[in-house]
């Protein structure tokens, strides 16, 4: 049997504020889209998450992003022989 935590928003943002992996607050913000279609939490939840995840959700994915637009490794020119 799955135990089932009740919805605090102050440590559910707290525990979004220190999540560094996208698949986890992915995992929290599909739990908390779960609570509001449940009718657990209210909009004003929502809303509350929303602000927190999403700003930490488009940093994670920048940073991601710009480590993959730099090359993996950077190549010493080859020296012509004369």
């Amino acid at each position: 049997m799955e135990t089932v935590e009740t919805f605090d928003l102050l440590e559910f943002q707290q525990k979004a504020r220190e999540l560094c992996c996208p698949k986890k607050l992915f995992q929290l913000w599909e739990d908390v889209c779960r609570r509001y279609d449940s009718r657990e939490i209210g909009e004003y939840e929502l809303e509350e998450m929303k602000e927190v995840i999403w700003p930490s959700l488009h940093a994670l994915a920048s940073i991601r992003n710009s480590v993959n637009e730099t090359p993996a490794s950077i190549e010493e020119p080859k020296r012509k022989r004369a």
